[in-house]
């Protein structure tokens, strides 16, 4: 095939991926926990009520703020942030990429690999601040990896953008932080005032934003005593390490496999045809310094979704480039082989035996941010009936995932009901929301009598009575 003819394909393949992020400019509804947090926070930013949650992300808030009214909404502003950020991301991977690979169409290969995996489609199309991370590891990576004999401004960009990125999601910079001085120390013999300029401009970047948000909880130490307490809370609950119970820890384990290998699938296949043949020398000490604190952090610290340390994505798939210089062949079979695993329809699974499994893999996929969103515009009229006719309120929200329906994000998008957990649900008459399977055994326990009255796939809504 002719290298024009590639381009062609390739371009195709492009425009294929921005127009299936176009639906979810449509998004009324939050998709998870951390998507009502965040919109509190455009509404009104306060650490203290956690709008949004520590460490904060004030640069996402506030730059999601200003993109509502054009894209009409909180969510849908934040979604519109996601692409943005996302088509920066992958611009910046493909510059690395083709610095690493040297051929533009290899390098285009990979990014479009990168772009379709599952992990990178799901948080580039929701009101997430995830997406973020991809952007700082290709920033961080191709600080790296850059010649700093040749424009060594390059170093000064590079170091200023994550001081920036920072703000928009703290925990991915800090867990390149290594990476970045290790970076910065190995460019020190050669361009060393271009290495004090960036470190010196991403500091000012950095205090810009990290400074006004330390005061506006009351200092520096308690800002970081607010931090430091909401990370022992939430690593508490998933790492042995932190106090927490062993089986939560051994299933995040298991879940962050399960996930990571959805993603790697498109990659290796992809890199099959010439997978043990090491087309270049690959420096591994640098891909070891880019990987490894993401790596100890989702296996042994803390790791809710695949959204959570995206920044391993752009390494792993420059790595299977490196053992196996992908083809165009194999770059489309990759490609449909991860939209497969993207728009699998896991929500005809969710009423078998099977349901935990195949929702493991359900939620890590663009196809649940679509349907979620279908299926709480459904709720809706739903609930307003309810509330029409007299049901007594508080609303018992029962959702077990960070994913709807939660009680963070109904009490967002739903405020027109009053909602409780169902440790506070009330003993008489009450109208609960479960998932699709409606309540346990244990729950059931609870009343006498339970009704269904309406569900999907994915939520159910259940009328409880003494």
């Amino acid at each position: 095939m002719t290298p024009t003819r590639e381009k062609v394909i390739l371009i195709a393949l492009a425009v294929l991926w921005l127009a299936l992020r176009v639906p979810h400019l449509a998004t009324r509804y939050c998709f998870n926990w951390d998507s009502s947090l965040y919109a509190r926070g455009i509404h009104e930013f306060s650490l203290q009520k956690e709008q949004p949650h520590p460490p904060g992300f004030p640069l996402w808030v506030f730059s999601a703020r200003g993109l509502t009214p054009l894209a009409g909404g909180p969510i849908q502003g934040q979604i519109l942030l996601a692409i943005l950020i996302a088509l920066g991301g992958l611009t910046v991977f493909y510059l690395l990429a083709r610095m690493i690979l040297v051929q533009g169409n290899t390098a285009a290969m990979c990014t479009l690999l990168l772009a379709y995996s599952p992990g990178i489609a799901l948080n580039s199309s929701i009101a997430a601040s995830s997406i973020v991370d991809m952007l700082s590891s290709a920033v961080a990576g191709y600080l790296a990896f850059l010649d700093p004999r040749r424009a060594p401004w390059r170093i000064v960009v590079c170091l200023t953008s994550l001081g920036i990125l920072a703000g928009f999601r703290e925990a991915g910079v800090g867990l390149l932080a290594p990476f970045v001085i290790f970076a910065m120390l190995m460019h020190w013999r050669v361009a060393p005032r271009a290495v004090v300029a960036g470190a010196a401009l991403g500091a000012v970047m950095f205090l810009a934003w990290y400074i006004p948000l330390a005061e506006s909880v009351g200092g520096l130490r308690a800002y970081w005593n607010l931090v430091s307490n909401y990370f022992l809370r939430v690593s508490a609950n998933t790492s042995v390490f932190m106090g927490g119970p062993s089986r939560r820890h051994f299933g995040m384990i298991a879940e962050n496999f399960l996930d990571y290998g959805m993603n790697f699938a498109g990659w290796i296949i992809a890199s099959l045809p010439l997978l043990w043949h090491r087309w270049k020398k690959v420096p591994l000490w640098r891909f070891a310094a880019w990987t490894l604190p993401s790596i100890i952090m989702i296996l042994g610290i803390h790791s809710g979704r695949v959204g959570q340390c995206l920044q391993l994505f752009p390494a792993f798939v420059l790595l299977c480039a490196l053992f196996g210089k992908p083809r165009l062949w194999s770059t489309v079979a990759g490609i449909a082989v991860s939209l497969g695993i993207s728009y699998f329809p896991y929500g005809d699974l969710q009423f078998s035996r099977f349901w935990r499994e195949t929702y493991l893999m359900y939620r890590a996929t663009p196809r649940l941010a679509l349907d979620l969103e279908a299926s709480q515009r459904a709720l809706d009229p739903v609930l307003r009936q309810l509330k029409q006719q007299g049901a007594p309120e508080p609303f018992v929200c029962a959702g077990e995932f960070p994913e709807a329906p939660n009680i963070a994000s109904f009490g967002y998008d739903f405020s027109y009901i009053r909602w409780v957990l169902p440790r506070d649900a009330p003993p008489d008459r009450t109208i609960w929301v479960f998932k699709q399977l409606g309540p346990d055994p244990e729950t059931r326990l609870r009343y006498a009598n339970w009704r269904r009255i309406w569900g999907d796939e994915r939520i159910s809504v259940w009328e409880a009575s003494p």
